[in-house]
């Protein structure tokens, strides 16, 4: 079994990040009112981790919110979400492939545990996040006020950013579980020829 060049092994970076970019712009699913917004680009990134490892994922993720800041940017929310966007699904993807990476096996059991467990991580740190870095940065920056939506930020964590985290976890697992388990075993067999 030959081993892909490091030029073939960028270029699938660079397609997966587009697809990916592409996917964090259309569609988007609003949520809560549409302050918080559901994308599917991380199942390209999970599809990139099983294609490539962990290390691969992670660079489609950071090149995609790259790309996404560069063609499409939408101002303050960007530039205050993007970096929180890249942590919780760091976090997302790290954990998942914690339970299913070489060692433990590309299995429904180990994933859905990585899934679970990916997901209360992601959702007790946005919480933080929200607390200390976003909501003070939107009320300075982007003129939002948590008074608006009739909400103080401990309301805002629990009603909102809690209940969207958790969602978002779950849904995402499932659809990209849907997609990463019929092509498990083709997925093993690209991960070897990636692999460096």
């Amino acid at each position: 079994m030959y081993q892909v060049s490091k030029t073939r092994r960028l270029i699938l970076i660079a397609i997966l990040a587009a697809i990916s970019t592409i996917l964090m712009v259309f569609p988007v699913i609003p949520l809560f009112g549409g302050f918080m917004k559901l994308d599917f680009s991380i199942v390209i990134v999970l599809i990139g981790m099983y294609l490539l490892n962990l290390k691969g994922a992670l660079t489609i993720l950071l090149l995609r919110s790259v790309l996404k800041v560069l063609l499409f940017n939408s101002g303050v929310s960007d530039w205050v979400g993007m970096p929180m966007n890249i942590v919780a699904m760091a976090l997302f993807i790290s954990i998942i492939w914690l339970f299913t990476n070489k060692e433990h096996g590309l299995r429904i059991k180990n994933y859905a545990i990585g899934a679970i467990f990916g997901t209360l991580v992601m959702t007790g740190v946005m919480a933080i996040l929200n607390w200390v870095y976003a909501i003070p940065l939107y009320e300075k920056f982007a003129n939002f006020s948590l008074q608006s939506v009739g909400l103080n930020l401990h309301q805002w964590i629990v009603a909102m950013v809690l209940p969207f985290n958790l969602i978002q976890g779950f849904v995402l697992a499932i659809i990209a579980g849907l997609v990463i388990f019929p092509m498990a075993s083709y997925l093993m067999h690209q991960q070897l020829r990636f692999k460096k």
